[in-house]
């Protein structure tokens, strides 16, 4: 079964098809009114018929393709692994790649499923898996991380001690505390989506560092969104409120 497609490629297909035929339209329609005007003796009026008609054809069409952009559907996918939105024009069928992460999101039954987490025993980098994995490669280093399966084939929760799974009922804070300059305007989107604020206030966060960005998360998602700034040369700590306090 195809995979189903991102609502935004969906939308740029249409849009550069009905700029196309928009385009040659406008042209046959252009020489088809200077065929009329300099037609001289007659015999370019055929030509010059054909070539309208083509182009009205060529314009309506691209009109109707342009208006079947606002028919495409939206389905939203948060990912499991960096919280990142995925708009898809339908419920997915089969694992897609994160726009955010470019994670596979592991899907079962049209939804996404969770996932967990366990640092590599031979690296200390931090990875993820659900319960589609089957091998699990670090990130960092490329050694094979252990999981036990269960019965029906599944991970378990229970891992070898050297490879173990992070579960921290502490509350976090989020603080970032210095960003690189080359991919700047990424990590204001990107903190524009995480935080709810508009591209001024970000901005100005930038200008005060370090400073907090969020407070009372989990361990977990202080990871994600560290991983997730980090891709767009964010430096970010957290460290858990009652360390805060201190």
């Amino acid at each position: 079964m195809p995979r189903v497609p991102r609502a935004s490629d969906v939308i740029e297909i249409f849009s550069e098809r009905s700029i196309s035929y928009a385009f040659f339209g406008i042209v046959s329609l252009a020489f088809a009114g200077l065929f009329f005007r300099y037609k001289g003796s007659g015999m370019l009026s055929g030509l010059a018929t054909c070539l309208l008609i083509a182009g009205a054809l060529l314009v309506c069409y691209a009109i109707y393709v342009a208006f079947q952009v606002r028919k495409v559907t939206n389905h939203d996918v948060v990912c499991p692994f960096c919280q990142a939105p995925n708009v898809l024009v339908a419920a997915p069928t089969d694992d897609f790649p994160c726009v955010g992460c470019n994670r596979m999101i592991p899907v079962v039954d049209g939804k996404t499923i969770p996932v967990s987490q366990v640092r590599c025993g031979f690296c200390n980098e931090l990875n993820f898996y659900s319960d589609k994995t089957e091998v699990l490669l670090c990130e960092a280093c490329n050694h094979e991380i252990p999981i036990a399966h269960d019965e029906t084939g599944a991970p378990r929760k229970t891992i070898p001690a050297a490879f173990v799974v992070v579960e921290d009922e502490a509350l976090y804070e989020l603080r970032l505390v210095g960003h690189g300059k080359h991919k700047e305007e990424e990590l204001i989107n990107a903190l524009q989506h995480i935080l709810a604020l508009n591209r001024g206030q970000v901005k100005q966060m930038l200008t005060e560092l370090p400073i907090t960005v969020l407070t009372g998360i989990t361990r977990k998602k202080a990871e994600m969104l560290k991983a997730q700034l980090g891709i767009y040369d964010g430096e970010v700590e957290y460290h858990s409120m009652e360390e805060a306090r201190r």
